[in-house]
Order: structure tokens, then C-alpha cells, then sequence
């Protein structure tokens, strides 16, 4: 924005001779390892069909995901202060080991109440996360000296998450067949990698602000920073909300669609891998890309691109139209490193992590406000209506998004 003053660069950066330089630089594949382990979640390609086949309808399964929505807007701008004031590494710590927890209470549930204490874990330890992951990566550039390579080192950061949840997958679709089970059990054991991985983090150098007034105060004034007082801050929030959430309720509909595509069981793993690769690679190229295309179109594509593959989906019904996802994968990996790379640039050290849980907070907000109805809408039609209806949305808020960056001039 014209006239307001530029983040800081890093307060304290050490010389490349010195150690503390070199145990900064240790983040970088700590974390890689950390978003690597993190992801490999083995029973994302079946767990609808496990809540199914535990006698759980679609209205039930996207009631699960509002709670664990609900749960995380509770936790999540508190939890991302908790990393901005506390620390980064504590707060990725705890929250690995909870969604290893939540995993062990999955995979001895039998029921919509264990399965919804499940999800209210795995929403702490999601919570803790978000937001501190990225500002521990953004601040150790930024403390390297590297700030500008941000969007390609978080690409690369993606695709390894993004490869992982792929291997995750086709392992996944093989093992349950062997017991659904089996699949919460396989990733909990990954996940408690990551909670190792955590402890040799090193806190990057950084100013932890505060404000005369008070912690709350200076939380409230970091909110209004977010989604008032910096125009451009606000709207890309906004688009990335709109195209995480919807795009998550979208997902929550892939495994239904296939089953009225008549796609067997044992090939919603590969599938899954299909999309994580492409979901990956679609990461790995989003530095070159957008600076091919330019912010402007890069901004515009994002939710056109989601919608179209959404209508697809519900326009053909064969065993071919998995293939359509691509498009919705493409959004996925991609949009993430370049737009996390913009709020970052407008933002502080000391409210990093709190302004990137501002954004999964108003993504989950997204998914609160639609997935009810869509999941009902599935139960009492089929699985197309809620595609469509999930498109509308896509679309009519994407569109009104663009509209609102061309007027304040974001693009």
C-alpha cells in the first residue's frame, strides 16, 4: 500500500561463520522432515468410507468436520499467539503429539461420540500448528538473510508434505483392505516422528512486540491489522479462506463421488496419490509460475480454476472423472506458497504466526457456514447437488473477492 511503512527485515541476523547461523539453517530440513512425516496420513483415502461403514450418514460426517471447524476458530488465533508469545517450536511440539493422540482415539472408536472427541484433538493439535510452521519458515529466512526465497522454499516444503500424503495414500488404499483400522494406527506411528523432529527446532531471532495495554489488547490490534486496517492483508485473507474452505468441503465429496462413479475401493488410494503429486508438483512450480502470469492473474485463476473442476465433476458421472480433480489439486498446491508469500510480506515477525491463524481461522468459518447444508443436501439428493452447490459458492464469492481486490487496487 502506498505510504505504509515495510516490515522489518530479521532484528538479528548471524553471519554465515557464525554457529548460531548454522543451527538457524538446521530449520530448513527439519522442517521439510516435519511437513514430510506430518502428512502421511494413510487413511484419508477411505475415512469416509470408514465412518460408513460405522454407520455414520454424510449429514453425520460433515456434522464431525463443523465441530472440528467450529473447534479450530476457537483455538486458532489463540493458539497462533501462543506461538508468537510463547514460541514457534513449543507450539508445533504439542500439536503434533496431539493429532498423534487423536489418532490412537480414531482408531479405537465405534462410535459418533469417540470419533467427534477424535476430531476436537486433532483440532488442538491442528490449531497449534497452523500459523506457527509457516512463521518459524518465514522468520528463519528472515533471520538467514533469505526472506526472498521464500515462496520457493515453501514450494519445495509443499511438494515434500504433498509427496508424502501421496505414498500415504496408495499405502493406505492397500491396507484397508487388510482393516480400516489398520490406517490410524500406520499414521500415528508417522506422526509421532514429527513430534521428535519438533524438539530440535531452533527458535529463530525475532522481536515478540507486545503492547503497554495488555496482551489481549495487543491481540485485538494484530486482528485489526488483519482484516481491517491493511486492505490488502484483509482480502487475500479473505480469497484464501473462500478457496481453502470450499475446496475442503469439496474433498469431503471426492470419496462419495467415486463410489457413484463405481470406482472400486482398492483404487481410492492411487487416486489420492494422483492428486497429492499433482497437488505437489503443482507447489514445487508456484514461485515460476506466478511470476510468469503476475499476481493479478494468479489471484483470478485460483477460484475460476476450483469451480470448473467442481462443475465437471457433477456434469460427468464415469470412471474416468476422478480425472477432473486435477484442476481442484492444481488450486490446491499452488495457491498456498504464493499466497501465504503475500500476507508474509506485509507482515510483522511478532504477529506472523498469529495473522497466518487468522486466515485458517476464516477458512474454517468457510467450511462452518457451508458444509451442513452441502452434506444434507448429498443425503437427500446426491452427491452432484453438492458439488454444484459447492461451485456456486466457489464462484459468486470468488467473483466478489476479485471484484473487491480490483477496487482497492491489491490487483
Amino acid at each position: 500500500m502506498r505510504g505504509r511503512r515495510k516490515p522489518p527485515l530479521a532484528l538479528i541476523k548471524p553471519r554465515e561463520d557464525d554457529m548460531a547461523y548454522g543451527t538457524l539453517k538446521r530449520n530448513i530440513p527439519l522442517l521439510y522432515a516435519a511437513r514430510l512425516c506430518g502428512n502421511l496420513v494413510f487413511f484419508i483415502p477411505v475415512i469416509v468410507i470408514f465412518f460408513q461403514a460405522r454407520g455414520l450418514s454424510m449429514t453425520q460426517v460433515m456434522l464431525l468436520q463443523t465441530a472440528f471447524a467450529v473447534a479450530v476458530v476457537a483455538l486458532e488465533v489463540p493458539s497462533g499467539f501462543f506461538a508468537d508469545r510463547v514460541g514457534r517450536r513449543p507450539s508445533i511440539f504439542l500439536g503434533a503429539g496431539a493429532v498423534t493422540a487423536a489418532c490412537v482415539v480414531y482408531g479405537t472408536g465405534y462410535g459418533f461420540g469417540q470419533f467427534l472427541a477424535a476430531e476436537l484433538l486433532w483440532a488442538v493439535g491442528a490449531s497449534l500448528i497452523s500459523g506457527a510452521d509457516t512463521a518459524v519458515l518465514y522468520d528463519t529466512l528472515l533471520g538467514l538473510g533469505r526472506e526472498e526465497e521464500y515462496q520457493k522454499v515453501e514450494g519445495h516444503a509443499s511438494f515434500l508434505a504433498l509427496s508424502g500424503a501421496a505414498a500415504a495414500a496408495v499405502v493406505g488404499g492397500f491396507v484397508a483392505t487388510a482393516g480400516l483400522r489398520l490406517t490410524f494406527y500406520l499414521t500415528a506411528a508417522a506422526l509421532a516422528v514429527a513430534v521428535v523432529v519438533a524438539l530440535f527446532l531452533r527458535e529463530p531471532p525475532r522481536s515478540k512486540g507486545g503492547h503497554p495495554r495488555g496482551e489481549l489488547y495487543f491481540l485485538y490490534k494484530i486482528g485489526r491489522f488483519a482484516l481491517y486496517k491493511n486492505v490488502e492483508v484483509r482480502w487475500l485473507i479473505l480469497l484464501a479462506a473462500l478457496i481453502n474452505g470450499l475446496g475442503t468441503v469439496g474433498f469431503w465429496l471426492y470419496q462419495p463421488y467415486f463410489e457413484l462413479c463405481r470406482i472400486p475401493l482398492p483404487y481410492f488410494g492411487l487416486i489420492f496419490a494422483l492428486f497429492n503429486v499433482f497437488a505437489a508438483f503443482s507447489g514445487k512450480i508456484a514461485f515460476a509460475v506466478e511470476r510468469a502470469i503476475g499476481k493479478r492473474l494468479t489471484l483470478i485463476c485460483l477460484p475460476v480454476l476450483l469451480g470448473a473442476s467442481l462443475v465437471a465433476m457433477a456434469a460427468f458421472v464415469t470412471p474416468f472423472g476422478f480425472l477432473f480433480v486435477l484442476f481442484a489439486q492444481f488450486v490446491r498446491g499452488f495457491s498456498h506458497p504464493v499466497i501465504a508469500d503475500y500476507i508474509n510480506r506485509h507482515t510483522w515477525s511478532d504477529k506472523r504466526a498469529t495473522v497466518m491463524s487468522i486466515k485458517n481461522l476464516m477458512t474454517r468459518v468457510v467450511f462452518i457456514v457451508t458444509a451442513p447444508a452441502i452434506g444434507a443436501s448429498v443425503d437427500a439428493v446426491d452427491v452432484r447437488l453438492g458439488l454444484l452447490l459447492t461451485a456456486a459458492a466457489t464462484v459468486v464469492g470468488g467473483g466478489a473477492l476479485v471484484i473487491a481486490l480490483r477496487r482497492d487496487r491489491v490487483i
